[in-house]
């Protein structure tokens, strides 16, 4: 994971998953702990590339730009 532009981050990417509601189906259990509208997560999400939580601004060669807003995956 390096530093590039800011749309090369992981916000950008099609790997990161970081809706709440999404993490919670994904991530089944994370409701047991607390759950992913906390505090406690940030801006944290899920790399699917990598299966790793990341903040949004790391990067890596994988990015995938993230369909427009509306768009179907």
């Amino acid at each position: 994971m390096t530093g590039a532009r800011p749309t090369e981050c992981c916000a950008a990417c099609a790997h990161f998953v970081d809706d709440p509601r999404e993490l919670e189906r994904r991530l089944t259990g994370l409701t047991i702990l607390s759950s992913a509208w906390g505090d406690t997560r940030g801006d944290q999400g899920l790399c699917e590339a990598h299966a790793l939580f990341l903040q949004p601004v790391m990067t890596c060669p994988r990015f995938v730009g993230r369909p427009p807003t509306g768009a179907v995956r």
